[in-house]
């Protein structure tokens, strides 16, 4: 979880960070485990940051 909550990481899939750290040689965990362990810990989302839009004023009359 560490890995995967680091300011490095945190906008990426479970994928990607895998993949980098394996470009690293670090094997942490499979790639289905991370996923498994964000799970748990209730943090399986879409992780990167996303803007929020103001609400939209009603129209007027058609």
């Amino acid at each position: 979880m560490d890995q995967l909550r680091s300011p490095r990481f945190c906008d990426l899939p479970p994928a990607q960070v895998w993949a980098i750290l394996l470009d690293e040689n670090c094997h942490l965990a499979s790639i289905s485990t991370m996923y498994r362990v964000l799970r748990s810990h209730g943090e399986l989302r879409e992780r990167r940051a996303q803007a929020a839009h103001p609400p939209r004023a009603p129209s007027g009359p058609c």
